[in-house]
């Protein structure tokens, strides 16, 4: 009900692309632009997920103030800028660590992964080396999960628009991202059970589009 009350009103939409922008350009310190991207998108996952239509409106419409993006095209946009800063920030030897004995078969709607204790402390190394390009990991993460529910929604009419804005016009970038995503925050505890459930079959359909 909640949700269904704030998009009732188009100058929500507005203001909360509006917000998006403003933060991107800020000179806020990287840590609190983070969390305001993240509790932002965060907000934007929430609506697209509980409600009907509003895959559509952030297929459709343009972003505001005269902007010629499509919403969809921005939060693309937003997805490979933040993925490609994560990748220009990181070492990938240095965190193979994440995605050793996760193969694709893990993720599915049965996958119920435990960390090993082994696992969990080199987890704690890795978080204090990789805050900075993790967080950009993050947001990437958040702008593909709400493309990706945008699939889950009406995978037949939008694959195509989103996947010519993907890295080499592929979901393989998306998949690590989301894998990556997955495994850093379950080996954190940070997941309810719902959230485990969705972000597995949001991987398994993605994983579905890659090759």
């Amino acid at each position: 009900i909640i949700c269904d009350r704030l998009i009732s009103d188009n100058r929500f939409f507005s203001n909360l692309f509006r917000l998006l922008v403003t933060i991107e350009k800020s000179t806020f310190s990287n840590e609190d632009k983070f969390d305001t991207l993240a509790l932002t998108l965060n907000l934007l996952i929430n609506l697209v997920q509980n409600t009907k239509y509003v895959y559509k409106y952030l297929m459709e419409e343009n972003m505001p103030d005269g902007n010629p993006l499509k919403i969809y095209e921005y939060l693309a946009k937003l997805f490979c800028e933040q993925e490609s800063s994560a990748a220009r920030a990181e070492s990938l030897e240095e965190n193979d660590w994440m995605m050793e004995d996760v193969d694709d078969d893990d993720f599915d709607e049965q996958s119920n992964t435990i960390p090993t204790n082994e696992n969990g402390a080199n987890f704690n190394r890795a978080l204090q080396k990789a805050a900075g390009h993790m967080e950009n990991t993050f947001v990437a993460a958040f702008a593909g999960v709400i493309l990706s529910v945008i699939l889950l929604r009406d995978r037949s009419t939008y694959v195509s628009q989103i996947q010519d804005l993907m890295p080499q016009k592929k979901f393989d970038t998306m998949a690590f991202i989301l894998k990556k995503f997955f495994v850093f925050m379950h080996m954190s505890h940070a997941f309810t059970p719902s959230g485990v459930k969705i972000l597995e079959e949001i991987i398994s359909m993605i994983l579905s589009l890659c090759g």
